[in-house]
């Protein structure tokens, strides 16, 4: 029966690692289009000619935000292709499966969790200021360079929709996360 549960988990993963590698594609193919564009066309904005530096800003924040996120993902990896999670079994055995958890979570750096927290901070802000930015010429779109405008104005409508999604769903996903944090830590 335990092999049927570790297929199971396969069959899974695997189902849902083409969205993953998507998301990845896409979360990576952004910073690099707005540096791109913000380099090529430094120059080209009348309407603002701070919509370039801001594309490279914001792309220099998200590619060290995705860096800073990765460090900790491939230490949890390491830990899990090093540390087999223990099975739970009714007659005890929840202390190990407890001091698995702990020893799961006391791998990841702190510090880059909170330099993570400062780039999301000031990529916020940017975005905002950003957004100002972007919607206030754009009725003046002509005088910018058409990719300078478009790739910015796409960008801020949807990162606006991203966020108000987070700030919808975020709620509803803690709870879960903590409910299930709290059935691994019960059991």
């Amino acid at each position: 029966m335990p092999s049927d549960i570790g297929l199971t988990e396969k069959l899974a993963f695997l189902s849902v690692l083409p969205v993953l590698i998507g998301i990845t594609i896409i979360c990576l193919a952004i910073p690099i289009v707005m540096l791109t564009i913000g380099i090529l066309k430094m120059n080209d904005c009348e309407a603002d000619p701070r919509l370039p530096m801001w594309m490279i800003v914001m792309a220099i924040l998200m590619l060290a935000e995705r860096f800073t996120g990765s460090i900790n993902t491939v230490k949890d990896r390491v830990f899990l292709n090093e540390n087999p999670k223990p099975k739970f079994s009714e007659d005890g055995g929840s202390e190990e499966l407890l001091d698995w958890n702990n020893r799961r979570e006391s791998i990841k750096s702190t510090v880059v969790v909170s330099i993570g927290s400062l780039i999301r901070l000031i990529q916020f802000i940017a975005f905002v200021v950003g957004c100002f930015w972007v919607f206030g010429i754009s009725s003046e779109r002509d005088r910018c360079n058409v990719y300078v405008f478009w790739a910015s104005y796409i960008y801020c409508i949807l990162s606006i929709t991203f966020y108000a999604l987070g700030a919808c769903l975020g709620p509803y996903c803690l709870r879960l996360g903590t409910e299930e944090k709290n059935k691994i830590n019960y059991y």
